[in-house]
């Protein structure tokens, strides 16, 4: 027998480790299972659920008529593609419209922190990590990101910075999902309202 604890109640009890779903024996809740295909991990669902995107990995599914879960496009690679094309889009008008000669280079103390010539375009390099959905990178992508922040606002852009820091709360709050809390489509939609506002980096 498995383990399992009703989400509504909290009321840990034993099922069948093969069940597709259970009663609750104490607040009589319905629930049934899905399994992410893509990283393995089960999670409780209410009868019924056609759509869900995985907690742990970010990955949404559908499923058909006969509860099969089907994969969608795993979050990370939709994330991925848009950087990826942001980042592609940004070089090429940048190579086209470069002039021959090169900015002067500011002269600096080695112990003075190096200042960011272009915060904007800091952005969508720094934006390549949050397409790696695990805490670590999430973490190394927001404290990146809140530097670009600053630099924005020093630089006298502070409508960028204001959607710069959008991500930086949505990052923290596909975190928390990560970690097992909170709603994980709610940050998820979070995380891709705060991305596409980006347009600079397409």
């Amino acid at each position: 027998m498995a383990q399992v604890t009703c989400p509504q109640c909290q009321t840990r009890q034993e099922i069948d480790p093969d069940a597709e779903g259970y009663r609750c024996l104490v607040c009589a809740g319905t629930w049934h299972f899905v399994r992410c295909t893509v990283c393995g991990e089960r999670y409780h669902t209410r009868p019924g659920v056609r759509a869900w995107t995985c907690p742990h990995c970010g990955t949404p599914h559908g499923r058909d008529r006969r509860g099969v879960s089907r994969v969608g496009a795993p979050l990370p690679v939709l994330i991925g593609a848009l950087v990826v094309l942001g980042v592609a889009g940004y070089f090429l008008t940048r190579s086209l419209g470069s002039d021959d000669a090169a900015p002067p280079t500011p002269t600096q103390t080695p112990s003075s922190p190096t200042p960011i010539d272009d915060p904007a375009n800091q952005v969508c390099r720094d934006l390549v990590n949050v397409q790696v959905l695990r805490v670590g990178a999430l973490r190394e992508a927001a404290d990146a990101l809140t530097a670009d922040i600053d630099a924005l606002r020093s630089a006298g852009d502070p409508e960028r910075a204001d959607l710069v820091e959008d991500i930086v709360a949505a990052i923290g709050s596909y975190i928390e999902v990560a970690e097992g809390g909170g709603d994980a489509q709610a940050a998820t939609n979070q995380l891709l309202d705060a991305l596409g506002a980006i347009d600079w980096c397409t």
